[in-house]
C-alpha cells in the first residue's frame, strides 16, 4: 500500500470518527433536549448532559487552559500518525490511533463551537449514561477504544524491538 493511499485511509479514520461522533450528537440534542431520558436497561439510558471538563467532569473549572492542553495533545497525536503512515508502521494500529484523534476532535469541536461565555469555553455534549460509570459520548468510545486497542496490539507484538532484517525502505521481512 502506497504512503498515500496509507495517509488516505488513516484520514478517513479519523473523518469517520469525527462524523459518526457529530450525527450522534445532533441526534441527542434534538431528540433528547428538554430532559427526555431514555431508558435501556442495566443501568443504561441516553439523558442528554453537557460536560464542561474531560473525563468524569474533571477539570471543568480550568476553562481555556484546558482546551489548549488537549489540543497540544492532539496535534502531537495527529503528528504521530502522520510519522506512523511515513514509516509504513501497522496501518490496523495506525487507524486506531486515528480513530482515537477523530473522537478527540469531534470532543475539541464541541469546546470551541459551543462556546458562550468566552474562547474554548464550550461543553461537551454526553449523552450515554452509565448509573454505576459515567455519562459519555461516542467521541470518548472511539478515544478510548481506539488507545486502548492500539496499546493491545502493541502489547501483544511478540517482539517490541526493530525486527532485523529490515530493508531500509520501511518494510521488514520475517524470517
Amino acid at each position: 500500500m502506497s504512503r498515500f493511499t496509507r495517509l488516505l485511509a488513516a484520514t478517513a479514520a479519523v473523518v469517520a470518527a469525527f462524523t459518526v461522533d457529530q450525527l450522534t450528537k445532533a441526534w441527542a440534542l434534538s431528540y433528547l433536549d428538554g430532559g427526555r431520558d431514555i431508558d435501556l436497561g442495566l443501568g443504561v439510558s441516553l439523558r442528554l448532559v453537557f460536560n464542561p471538563g474531560v473525563a468524569f467532569g474533571l477539570g471543568g473549572d480550568v476553562g481555556a487552559p484546558l482546551v489548549v492542553g488537549v489540543m497540544v495533545l492532539v496535534a502531537a497525536l495527529l503528528t504521530w500518525i502522520v510519522i506512523r503512515v511515513l514509516r509504513r508502521q501497522s496501518m490496523g494500529a495506525t487507524a486506531l490511533l486515528a480513530a482515537a484523534a477523530g473522537g478527540a476532535i469531534g470532543n475539541l469541536w464541541d469546546r470551541t463551537t459551543r462556546a458562550e461565555t468566552g474562547p474554548l469555553s464550550g461543553e461537551v455534549v454526553d449523552f450515554i449514561a452509565v448509573d454505576w460509570f459515567a455519562i459519555f459520548n461516542v467521541a470518548d468510545i472511539f478515544t478510548t477504544l481506539g488507545l486502548l486497542g492500539w496499546a493491545a496490539l502493541y502489547l501483544l507484538r511478540r517482539d517490541h524491538a526493530p525486527i532485523s532484517g529490515s530493508t531500509g525502505d520501511g518494510s521488514q521481512h520475517r524470517g
